[in-house]
């Protein structure tokens, strides 16, 4: 085979176009039935035949794969109520009863002291009497969310306090 040759069957095998070699494709018996079995085999194209049945077996697993997708869907569904509703649970039987935050200062102990005839006691006196502190203490808010809507009204306040003599 000849350098022309090699180069006909190289191009021919990347795709490229014969244009430089047309003479010599022309001339040589063995590059011109190399350049037409590309167009013998684009020629002898058949319908391949899938086989008997064919039809029923890809209905068959695709009724299948419909199956098992309901099945998966259906389980998940059933798993995500169920998370749910142990989540519900879990938030509105959840009891507050864990440590005061830290603010800095530790709230004072509560003394009860008994409380006076209503004759010798102002309203205030009565109020606080009154009161569950012990309760009151126990329950907070979380202060994080309410500081952040009071930044506005913490700036107004030291303004007016620069302002005040």
């Amino acid at each position: 085979m000849t350098s022309q040759c090699e180069a006909v069957a190289e191009r021919l095998a990347l795709g490229e176009t014969l244009d430089p070699l047309a003479e010599h494709v022309a001339s040589c018996a063995a590059c011109a039935r190399l350049v037409e079995v590309p167009r013998r085999i684009g020629a002898a194209r058949q319908e391949v035949d899938p086989g008997l049945g064919f039809s029923a077996r890809m209905t068959v697993g695709a009724q299948h794969r419909i199956a098992v997708r309901r099945r998966r869907r259906m389980a998940a569904g059933l798993a995500a109520t169920v998370a749910a509703g142990a989540l519900g649970v879990v938030v509105l039987a959840r009891q507050p009863d864990g440590p005061l935050p830290a603010i800095g200062l530790a709230p004072a102990p509560v003394t009860r002291e008994p409380a006076p005839a209503p004759a010798e006691a102002d309203d205030v006196g009565m109020l606080v009497n009154l009161a569950d502190t012990r309760r009151s203490a126990r329950v907070s808010a979380s202060w994080k969310r309410l500081e952040r809507p009071l930044g506005a009204y913490r700036k107004l306040v030291e303004e007016v306090e620069g302002e005040s003599p």
